[in-house]
């Protein structure tokens, strides 16, 4: 086997033998299991469950963070992008290909954003 094949194999040998002894050893010395009817409930902490569970939950804090990870997303690729052509000088192929990732992210950035009727800000 090669040098890297051999060890990874180590590496994976000792993280799962580190893992089962961690767990072995929580069971043997860890504290022992107490059950109550408590912890079947909702709630584990002893209130009652009172009320509807399902409540209308809004989703447009979670629309902005997809698209804040996009634009991150694209940053990151134009960056790459950029150093990986700024010694190449081979015309306009690159910079259309660039042009043409920015605006098909630009254009699902907006049709995500285009669903919201109330922006939350």
């Amino acid at each position: 086997m090669e040098a890297g094949v051999t060890t990874f194999l180590v590496f994976a040998l000792i993280a799962a033998v580190f893992g089962g002894g961690s767990l072995l050893a929580n069971r043997m010395l860890g504290a022992k299991r107490r059950q109550s009817y408590l912890q079947l409930t909702t709630y584990e902490c002893g209130e009652e469950a009172e009320g509807e569970a399902q409540i209308d939950f809004p989703t447009q804090h979670y629309t902005f963070a997809i698209v804040f990870v996009a634009v991150d997303v694209l940053g990151f690729v134009l960056a790459l992008w950029g150093l990986t052509f700024r010694s190449v000088n081979s015309g306009w192929y690159p910079v259309f290909i660039a042009t043409a990732f920015t605006g098909l992210a630009i254009a699902g950035i907006y049709y995500a954003l285009s669903g919201e009727k109330r922006w939350v800000v």
